[in-house]
């Protein structure tokens, strides 16, 4: 028998809090979050019926009987009968029982009142309860989809650190993915680019001016958003947040940032500037010097 209510306990601290409340419309991310908890304290097996209700077993009790014999016989005649005798399982029966509705109880406090109000008190197991919610709330409708389009489009950065926005504006593409629609990328990078606060409006004009529309691709605008923001704070290296967000490589003739130093503090380019100075100092060293001919 699974020992649910110790673990239940134990992770209601850890994991629990962290389930946001199912509304009926954040069916993909509350059962992502739920299925995992329910996993982490072992009863999955509950939700998905691998390990269903025990049945009814009842010990078998065999009795002989005699029948009755005709007059004058002297013979006996006895025939086996068997009957049911009680449960013997009826301690694992109930231990499940509690078990599947102390599941239930969690799932009904991450969901709202409405939602609740469609479960049944009683009468139903948690699979029977996860198949249902499943069924009525795993489905886009176009109401909510249009939704999260229109938060896809009125996006907008705050001007601080964008790493985990971006990564946030990712999230909300790949669930409209989940959703059926998909979003070409390069529109995906047009809407990060509309996102820019207007203090980083330098990105936007140079990404337009660098990038053709059908070569701009989100991890590109990613990449530059967050690296101009580290430049701007004064970080020298970048953060592995850069990396999570693409690998794709930046090109060699890419500017290090529309803040960049003045062209007397670059460095020199190759065969000017120093060390030509360094190679004339030499030869004019060697100027005095007798060459021995060979």
């Amino acid at each position: 028998m699974l020992l649910f209510s110790l673990s239940i306990r134990m992770s209601f601290k850890n994991g629990f809090a962290n389930i946001p409340i199912f509304d009926g419309s954040n069916w993909l991310s509350w059962s992502a979050r739920m299925s995992q908890f329910l996993m982490a304290n072992k009863v999955w097996s509950y939700v998905i019926g691998t390990y269903s209700k025990p049945a009814p077993i009842r010990e078998t009790i065999s009795t002989l009987v005699s029948s009755p014999q005709p007059l004058g016989s002297s013979s006996s005649h006895s025939a086996a009968t068997t009957t049911l005798g009680p449960v013997t399982n009826g301690k694992e029966i109930a231990d499940w029982i509690n078990d599947d509705g102390s599941v239930i109880g969690y799932i009904k406090m991450k969901c709202q009142e409405a939602i609740i109000a469609g479960i049944p008190a009683t009468t139903d197991t948690l699979k029977k309860v996860w198949d249902n919610l499943k069924e009525k709330y795993n489905k886009a409708s176009a109401a909510s989809v249009l939704m999260e389009i229109h938060k896809v489009f009125s996006f907008r950065l705050s001007g601080g650190d964008p790493t985990s926005e971006i990564q946030k504006l990712a999230a909300m593409f790949a669930h409209l993915e989940q959703r059926g629609f998909t979003v070409p990328d390069f529109v995906q990078a047009s809407i990060l680019i509309i996102a820019i606060p207007q203090k980083w409006d330098q990105i936007s004009t140079w990404l337009l001016s660098y990038y053709s529309l059908n070569k701009l691709e989100y991890s590109i605008v990613a990449n530059v958003i967050i690296r101009e923001h580290q430049h701007l704070a004064g970080v020298s290296q970048p953060s592995q947040s850069v990396n999570k967000i693409s690998t794709v490589k930046r090109k060699p003739d890419h500017p290090p940032s529309w803040k960049g130093k003045s062209k007397d503090k670059q460095p020199a380019a190759s065969g000017t500037g120093s060390g030509d100075h360094s190679k004339k100092k030499k030869g004019r060293s060697c100027a005095g010097k007798k060459v021995k001919e060979h």
